[in-house]
């Protein structure tokens, strides 16, 4: 049995709690009303660890691998099985599409169904379920596996929601699907794929600052080359955490595979000794603190002293040619070109 197999087309919300993710499998899945070149009308695409490692499309008709490791590991049963529950699942959102235009009065237009489905492993050894549909960008409707009921999200939705909860065997299998399918598939691809996905990379981490026109000195915090995904950037000023004066970046791939993420926080320029960048990773014995590096600030006053003598050059420049114009202009001769400055140039262009 594929992976797919849980109810129809589905799109992911986390449910988890504190407990950290070890790892996760996603399948997202678009189907659009009006296709275009390069969008086909129907594609779906799994990951683990937040890596593509197979794909299906409305035009290829079959279920594709995107990494060695899966490829290597599974046999043409697999790909047979899988392309049969992709092709189903692509019957089922175009159904879903003319069912959803119809909830909304929509007779024509460009128009997406999104959706995502998968689990998570965390560390404290349960397992966190995914399952939610967006349309035209917005949230449909979303499973909450631990009260077994559905979340709508407008009027439309709540029909969607009726219908599911008034036949129980919506809900218990995607609880099934999460409780076991799912996190078997992800054991196994966490195996297959075990060199690349149990890696540890650990961040390369700097702490630069900016002072602001107000006075404020903006403190950023980047993380950058590590692996797998989960991180945790937190500000702290004098040991405790400041989240709530924390602005993140999101979590980004880099393209050999890496992520980075970044972390600021405004601060009083006289308090910057006190604060200090938290960094929780899984290739990290323990968290790292990380302060201002001076180079950081030296650079930054640099780069304003150095700005400045140029605009006092450019202005101090300007000033003797508009003089030296005036004074072409009193004897009544213009300069030719190469000329200028008053300064002689052979004709290599080295200076005599």
């Amino acid at each position: 049995m594929g992976p797919s197999s849980a109810v129809g087309l589905l799109l992911l919300c986390s449910l988890g709690g504190a407990a950290r993710v070890l790892h996760s499998l996603r399948y997202f899945h678009v189907a659009v009303s009006d296709p275009s070149p390069g969008v086909p009308r129907y594609q779906a695409m799994g990951y683990v660890d937040g890596i593509p490692f197979v794909r299906y499309d409305s035009e290829s008709k079959r279920y594709q691998p995107q990494t060695q490791w899966i490829e290597a590991n599974v046999d043409q049963e697999y790909w047979d099985t899988t392309t049969q529950i992709a092709w189903s699942n692509q019957q089922i959102a175009y159904s879903n599409l003319d069912i959803a235009r119809e909830r909304y009065n929509q007779s024509g237009g460009t128009h997406t169904l999104q959706c995502m489905y998968g689990c998570d492993l965390l560390d404290d050894g349960s397992t966190a379920g995914y399952s939610q549909y967006a349309y035209d960008g917005k949230d449909f409707i979303a499973f909450d596996m631990g009260t077994m009921t559905f979340i709508a999200a407008d009027a439309a939705a709540q029909v969607t929601k009726r219908k599911w909860e008034h036949d129980r065997i919506v809900a218990e299998r995607l609880k099934n699907y999460v409780e076991n399918t799912c996190k078997d598939w992800l054991k196994n691809y966490v195996q297959y794929g075990q060199l690349q996905l149990e890696r540890r990379v650990p961040p390369m981490v700097r702490v630069s600052g900016k002072e602001e026109e107000d006075g404020i000195l903006t403190l950023t915090c980047r993380a950058h080359g590590f692996y797998p995904r989960p991180i945790v950037l937190s500000w702290l000023k004098d040991g405790e955490v400041r989240d709530q004066d924390t602005q993140w970046g999101s979590i980004a791939p880099n393209s050999d595979g890496t992520y980075y993420m970044w972390a600021s926080i405004e601060v009083n320029p006289r308090d910057k000794d006190r604060f200090r960048c938290q960094v929780e990773h899984a290739s990290l014995l323990q968290p790292g603190l990380y302060a201002l590096e001076p180079q950081a600030e030296l650079a930054s006053t640099l780069l304003v002293v150095a700005g400045v003598v140029l605009i006092i050059v450019i202005i101090i420049t300007g000033v003797l040619f508009w003089k030296q114009k005036l004074v072409k202009k009193k004897d009544g001769y213009s300069v030719p070109p190469g000329m200028a400055m008053g300064s002689a140039s052979s004709p290599s262009g080295i200076p005599a």
